[in-house]
């Protein structure tokens, strides 16, 4: 069986490089509803870091306090909700399609490769408590991948429909 603490440690550097990658393609998207959904994400995938990192502290015999443990709720699925809703998602779009159809589609590969990462881990550990945390983050990435895969596919329709020319 993996050790729980390679197992966290290397989450914690994934949910770290998810947190940068939308925080840093938030601030280069010229889409602004892009940009909401990036930065939505960069702070969901910041709270998955911090709360790896008090789980590693707990793995590796040190104080936490039990409210630092307590696993966070992953709201992704219900914000993106609401933004199309709010905002729709679908309008002003072909101002910077290819480059965040690009970005849509990494950010679907990312979510899916955490998404496998979890699920995999979550076979390999005794710990039951630790799997079910690991099977947690699987369900959320899977969650987010979904989401970005169905941005990618309507972004890439609309683009694929635009009229050229005039």
């Amino acid at each position: 069986m993996y050790d729980p603490i390679k197992i966290i440690s290397l989450a914690m550097e994934m949910e770290l490089y998810g947190h940068n990658f939308y925080k840093d393609n938030a601030e280069k998207s010229q889409n602004l509803q892009t940009q909401a959904v990036f930065k939505k994400l960069s702070k969901i995938e910041w709270g998955h870091y911090e709360y790896l990192k008090n789980l590693l502290s707990k793995y590796k015999g040190e104080d936490v306090d039990e409210k630092d443990l307590t696993l966070p709720k992953d709201n992704g699925e219900e914000f993106f909700d609401q933004r199309k809703e709010s905002e729709n998602l679908d309008q002003n779009l072909e101002q910077s399609m290819i480059p965040d159809m690009n970005v849509l589609r990494m950010a679907y590969l990312i979510e899916e490769d955490f998404r496998d990462y979890y699920k995999s881990m979550a076979k390999k550990v005794d710990d039951g408590e630790l799997k079910e945390i690991l099977e947690n983050f699987s369900s959320w990435e899977d969650e987010h991948a979904n989401i970005f895969k169905k941005e990618y596919d309507k972004l890439m329709d609309q683009y694929m429909n635009i009229s050229w020319g005039g």
